[in-house]
């Protein structure tokens, strides 16, 4: 197919650049800012490229209007950011920063008055450390309460203005090198663990969006996802069904739940047969359906 002229693109496209709040923010414990856990994992010996950290980084939080100037001057429509969770509680849930809502009521109307469409991401991976300390995170059904909280406090404060949200950032990414291959906060190396500390992100998720859709009903929501495409080596039939496993593995194991409320069967029972089954909220091991709130209802299931 050639094509002779091309389309424009559509007048509402968002041609835009993204950062999260650790690589770019800086300012570490500035303002009342709270740690995350990769204020203290990059502090660790051999975690880093030369013992490198955020503590700095480009120092966003204190030049983010030459930082939006730039963009503004580059043509940029839109700038996907995250909010740093520790800077809006310090200790992951209780009382309030008011300076780190402030910043980013600044950053917001500075890009709007630049004309250029705010995308909020909720969760890029900076995870209180108050939270791993208490209960291990991302590991204990508690973060859903406490997450969907720091959801709700961002909806209201900044729902009149940010119509794009984008809830966690890559989970599949960001999870598979905090419990496989320990690059990540937790760092450890336990699959029992990482598809347990994946099944509740999923609840987490689909809380925070039920509650986006109460606050914020003009809004459009929804994870971004790391999409790992396979392809089969020949059309060998045993090729096609590695090319068919790696799929469930590596990006329906995910997107289903995202779209469906479901996991895939293939992947789940074969989970089961290694011993890596998740388990229910009653301690025993799952079945076809997980009790919890969902995209979809009130269930996932396995399908």
């Amino acid at each position: 197919m050639i094509h002779t002229h091309l389309k424009p693109f559509p007048k509402n496209f968002l041609w835009g650049s993204a950062s999260a709040a650790y690589q770019v923010e800086g300012g570490w414990n500035a303002d009342g800012k709270g740690p995350s856990v990769w204020d203290l994992f990059t502090k660790i010996p051999g975690k880093t490229y030369k013992g490198s950290n955020g503590d700095v980084a480009v120092d966003h939080y204190h030049r983010y209007k030459e930082d939006v100037a730039l963009m503004a001057e580059q043509g940029l429509k839109a700038y996907r950011f995250s909010v740093s969770w520790p800077r809006i509680y310090p200790e992951g849930k209780g009382e309030i920063n008011e300076s780190g809502l402030h910043f980013y009521d600044c950053l917001i109307n500075e890009l709007l008055s630049h004309k250029i469409e705010p995308v909020l991401t909720l969760y890029h991976w900076d995870v209180p450390q108050a939270l791993m300390d208490e209960y291990g995170a991302w590991e204990s059904r508690q973060i859903i309460i406490d997450f969907n909280d720091y959801c709700v406090t961002l909806y209201k404060r900044f729902g009149d203005r940010v119509k794009y949200w984008v809830s966690l950032n890559e989970q599949n990414f960001n999870s598979k090198h905090a419990f496989l291959t320990g690059m990540h906060p937790p760092g450890v190396k336990d699959g029992k663990r990482f598809y347990e500390a994946n099944h509740i992100a999923f609840l987490a998720n689909a809380k925070a969006i039920e509650s986006f859709r109460r606050y914020v009903p003009d809004g459009k929501i929804g994870p971004s996802f790391a999409y790992s495409p396979a392809y089969p080596f020949t059309s060998n039939p045993n090729d096609i069904l590695a090319f068919e496993n790696a799929e469930d593995f590596t990006n329906n194991w995910w997107l289903d739940v995202y779209c469906w409320a479901r996991y895939p069967r293939v992947p789940f029972d074969y989970l089961k047969l290694q011993g890596l089954a998740l388990q229910s909220k009653r301690g025993t091991s799952s079945c076809s359906r997980m009790e919890c709130p969902t995209l979809l209802g009130s269930t996932i299931i396995v399908h």
